[in-house]
């Protein structure tokens, strides 16, 4: 028997695997300095224990959007054999053995990211069924004194609209926004202002450039955003640029810096706390749960922000997409509601979530099922 936090938790047996894939087109597409996307896709895994417990998690997948159908096939190649009937006694123990199997895999196929991405996804589903086994919510499984409510910010507006969808999410009780830019001074100061001027005094406006600036761009482009009073700039340029780039634009920068999701292994986020303000893993990408747990106890110690990241979906705040999305919305549903900028998160076990396929069937893609 192993512990997290106060919790204790009972070795179990896995017996079923289930990799869905839906995909809807929207609307309005999201746009991004780096290029557009007219539908949303989601790769849902859920696993299932002798007893009968089971747990959902996700396969990050949202760009490029053929990816998502990849790494589904991906995983349905890869984890059956890791998965049907194996006995998990210690979590961080099964993960890293999971790991060391797809070792080889990612080096032949010279896919990283997918490879992470399908083992983040069995890392999500895993904690969430231990979770519900426990009977309680995930959050109070790894600390048990998280809070309920947690502050959260609207997230994904574009260029085009973003005064408006400020006031409708204003209207759905956000406090908080990021506003995407990379599109131009002219249009990035443009739409600051304008969202600025609406802002009340409590409220707060994040930016991120989605990495669309070179070092010597940034250094042009980042610093005189320091008049419009920002929570932070994310990502203005490229996740792997070195280490003196990073350091020669925070010495130019007034305002908070946040990054982190595009971050791959230890080493880079051990090395970027040195300049990160605000550090964003994505629990899609680094790990899962166990992966970015252990980023976040890093960031806290290193006296850093940890904001969580996900978009495929302490004082922090939760990143929450705004754009179209009837997925998001079919999975979600209303397990998370907003108040006066905080999202109140659900109280059952687990990620306090039950995902009801079925409802979802005319967005369907595929669906493999893998058992004893």
């Amino acid at each position: 028997m192993t512990a997290i936090a106060d919790q204790p938790i009972e070795p179990f047996t896995l017996a079923r695997m289930d990799i869905h894939v839906f995909r809807a087109d929207v609307l309005k597409p999201v746009v991004t300095s780096f290029a557009t996307m007219a539908s949303r896709a989601t790769v849902l895994l859920r696993l299932e224990d002798t007893d009968g417990a089971f747990g959902w998690g996700e396969i990050w997948g949202n760009f490029p959007t053929v990816t998502s159908e990849h790494r589904a096939n991906l995983a349905a190649w890869a984890l059956p054999s890791l998965v049907v009937d194996a006995r998990v006694e210690d979590p961080l123990a099964y993960m890293q053995g999971v790991q060391g199997a797809l070792k080889t895999v990612e080096v032949q196929s010279d896919e990283p990211g997918p490879i992470a991405g399908i083992a983040a996804g069995l890392d999500q589903a895993l904690w969430d069924l231990i979770a519900r086994r426990a009977g309680v919510p995930l959050r109070k499984l790894l600390n048990g004194g998280a809070p309920d409510p947690v502050p959260a910010y609207a997230s994904g507006l574009n260029p085009a609209d973003a005064v408006d969808v400020v006031a409708a999410s204003r209207e759905n009780g956000f406090r908080r926004f990021k506003l995407k830019i990379g599109f131009g001074a002219d249009v990035d100061h443009a739409n600051i202002r304008a969202i600025k001027d609406g802002m009340g005094a409590a409220e707060i406006l994040y930016t991120d450039a989605n990495m669309r600036w070179s070092p010597a761009e940034a250094l042009e482009n980042v610093p005189p955003l320091a008049e419009f009073g920002l929570g932070w700039v994310e990502e203005p340029m490229r996740a792997d640029q070195p280490a003196e780039a990073w350091r020669a634009l925070k010495a130019e920068m007034a305002m908070p810096l946040a990054g982190g999701e595009n971050l791959r292994g230890d080493a880079a986020f051990a090395e970027a706390l040195e300049w990160l303000d605000f550090v964003q893993p994505d629990v899609g990408k680094l790990g899962g749960v166990s992966g970015c747990l252990a980023i976040v106890l890093d960031a806290i110690a290193a006296g850093r922000t940890y904001c969580p990241h996900w978009l495929s979906g302490g004082a922090g705040v939760l990143e929450m997409d705004v754009n179209e999305n009837p997925l998001r919305d079919a999975v979600l549903g209303t397990a998370i509601s907003l108040a006066d900028g905080d999202a109140l998160l659900p109280d059952g076990p687990g990620i306090g979530i039950d995902v009801d396929t079925g409802a979802m069937e005319k967005w369907r893609v595929s669906h493999q099922s893998f058992a004893a």
